[in-house]
């Protein structure tokens, strides 16, 4: 027996004179034990709450057997670790199938009723003996219900403390979405007003485009009048360029007006090792200058559904980035294979000094640049996000050991 059973069995002050008392009522339960409980089932027939734990007719038998059991254990019982532990028991039990407190404790009040009839008629005329007896089997009564009680709390507050620790743990998992939806919201506005702004800055540039297209137009067409006046080749070497960077502004000006009125994309099967071959051509001269060294790894990929013009577009974006990364030279690695479930995969890795981690998870925003001011408007990483978007792909970015960038652009295979 635990040391707190043994102070509440003390605090009772049940003794071996009350043991003997109540041993000496066996022969009575014993006799009456039927009629007790079928006196005890009435009752409890007597209340829906308890009549739903009596419907299957052999959870009845087992409670009529369980109950005439427990009324032979109050003729004097020895209370010992076995007892408490069985009083336990029986409390958890009660507990588990649902019963409430209130009929619990009532069951050991019509206990006490239905007994004291007995304990009067065994004892006669002597009244003292009766009150003792009494007495004794208030005391058993009330400790067996004090112990069944404590495991019955306790499994009680077991469930409590389990649902206050979930609600706890949904109270957090509720932070951390209402943070996580807060942070979204904040991007979100924060791209509605980047696109708020691409849109102003899309009605400036065809302005700009239309007020310069028209005096370039101008100027053309009186170089082309000044041809047949020029003599010597000297001059007419000054007139052809002239000529030339006159069409390339106008070149310049048509690709201002494609972005500020973009037109629908041009579908169709894109190889993508050729592509990266072409784009990278273009770019030769400047990673030269630079001091760049371009290594190329290109397995053969399945083709991409896909705008060629778009494609090639984000690719320069990547490369011209990775370039402006290595001012004093380095690699820009550049690689081409398959991915899962057949999709192509481009990555593209620089060794430059890399992106802050802070700002990381944020240079596909429009306007976010690492660069120094007047150098890059922060763009062009979040045009090609677009692009590769539309595509049904994928753009990451992730840093590199020791130092550099690297993007991964995953593109689903034409199924056509």
């Amino acid at each position: 027996m635990d040391e707190g059973s043994l102070e509440e069995l003390a605090y009772f002050e049940y003794d071996e004179e009350d043991r003997r008392l109540l041993a000496d009522l066996g022969p009575v339960f014993e006799e009456h034990s039927e009629r007790l409980v079928a006196a005890f089932y009435r009752h409890l027939l007597s209340f829906p709450a308890t009549q739903v734990h009596l419907r299957d007719p052999e959870v009845t038998q087992r409670l009529l057997v369980l109950q005439r059991q427990y009324l032979m254990s109050l003729a004097g019982p020895e209370v010992d670790e076995s007892y408490i532990k069985e009083r336990r028991r029986i409390g958890e039990a009660h507990e588990r199938i649902g019963l409430d407190a209130r009929w619990y404790i009532g069951a050991y009040a019509l206990y006490f009723s239905l007994l004291t009839p007995l304990v009067c008629e065994h004892c006669g005329v002597d009244m003292v003996r009766a009150e003792r007896t009494l007495i004794a089997l208030q005391k058993i009564l009330l400790f067996d219900m004090e112990i069944a009680m404590e495991r019955y709390v306790a499994r009680r507050e077991r469930d409590l403390q389990r649902l206050n620790d979930e609600l706890a743990a949904s109270g957090r998992r509720l932070a951390r979405d209402l943070e996580t939806t807060g942070a979204a919201l904040r991007t979100t506005t924060e791209r509605a007003r980047a696109a708020e702004r691409l849109a102003s800055i899309g009605v400036l540039v065809a302005g700009l485009a239309h007020e310069i297209g028209t005096p370039m137009g101008v100027i053309q067409g009186h170089a082309k009048l000044l041809e047949p006046h020029v003599d010597g080749n000297d001059a007419r070497w000054r007139l052809n360029t002239i000529q030339e960077q006159i069409g390339r502004i106008s070149r310049i000006m048509e690709s201002l007006l494609g972005m500020a009125r973009p037109t629908r994309p041009r579908r169709g099967t894109v190889s993508l090792k050729p592509l990266v071959e072409n784009t990278l051509a273009f770019l030769q001269e400047r990673l030269a200058r630079l001091g760049v060294e371009a290594i190329l790894d290109l397995e053969p990929a399945e083709p991409v559904l896909g705008d060629t013009e778009g494609l090639q577009q984000v690719l320069l974006n990547l490369f011209l980035n990775a370039a402006d990364a290595m001012p004093e030279g380095g690699e820009l690695r550049v690689t081409l294979g398959a991915a899962a479930d057949g999709e192509a995969e481009i990555r593209v890795a620089d060794t430059g000094k890399g992106i802050p981690e802070a700002t990381l998870q944020r240079v596909f925003d429009p306007f976010m640049t690492t660069k120094e001011a007047g150098e890059g408007y922060g763009l062009g990483l979040a045009v090609a996000h677009g692009i590769v978007a539309e595509h049904g792909g994928l753009l990451e970015v992730s840093r590199t050991d020791p130092g550099g960038t690297e993007f991964r652009i995953v593109l689903p295979r034409d199924e056509s």
